[in-house]
Order: C-alpha cells, then structure tokens, then sequence
C-alpha cells in the first residue's frame, strides 16, 4: 500500500543513464544514409538474368523462383505469368494455383 519508497542516488543515476542509451539507440536506428535507402516493392532483375536463373532450375514454380532471385513469392508468381503471356515459358504440370512451368525452346537454335 505504501509504494516501491525512494530510489537510492546511485539507483537512479543507472536508469537515467539507461535511459539515455535507449533514446541514442532509436534515434541512430531510425537514421540512414543516403546508400543504404532501400526502394519498397522494386525489383532489379533483368529478362536476361531471369532467363539464365531459369534455365538452371529443373522444376520452375513460383517458389523455387522466389528462393532463387530473393524476392517474395507473389512477385515471382507475376514474372513467371509475364513470362507466359510473352512466350517465353508455358504451363505444364500443377493445380490449384500451384504450377510448374517450362521454358519454351527457341526455334531460332537449329
């Protein structure tokens, strides 16, 4: 009923200085320099390089494209359906969202 009493002169200089450290602590985490900004949502990955990831896998799905070139799984999904659509790759296996595709062969490597 009485209350936690008085801190001792030593207790209280150890949580003002606790504090302190604290307070530094997110300012210096919220603070960045001008290289180590990062774009949300952008990606940096050309067709090239795509192609050359792709032609390394055995099973292309969305996810073993994800782990591979280190983004999210929703955006995999949407290069690999931008793939389709352009021809480059084309559906053969899979169900319920969950498809394995395969690249096309070029006709032009006769």
């Amino acid at each position: 009923m009485g209350g936690a009493g008085k801190k001792s002169v030593g207790a209280e200089a150890k949580r003002q200085l606790k504090e302190q450290e604290q307070q530094e602590g997110r300012k210096e985490k919220g603070k960045k320099e001008k290289g180590e900004e990062r774009q949300k949502g952008a990606v940096l990955v050309d067709d090239k390089q795509l192609l050359n990831t792709l032609s390394s896998m055995k099973a292309i799905t969305a996810h073993a494209l994800a782990r591979s070139i280190g983004v999210k799984v929703s955006v995999a999904n949407l290069m690999l359906k931008r793939l389709e659509t352009q021809g480059m790759v084309r559906r053969f296996g899979g169900y319920s969202g969950h498809y394995v595709y395969q690249l096309v062969e070029s006709k032009t490597t006769k």
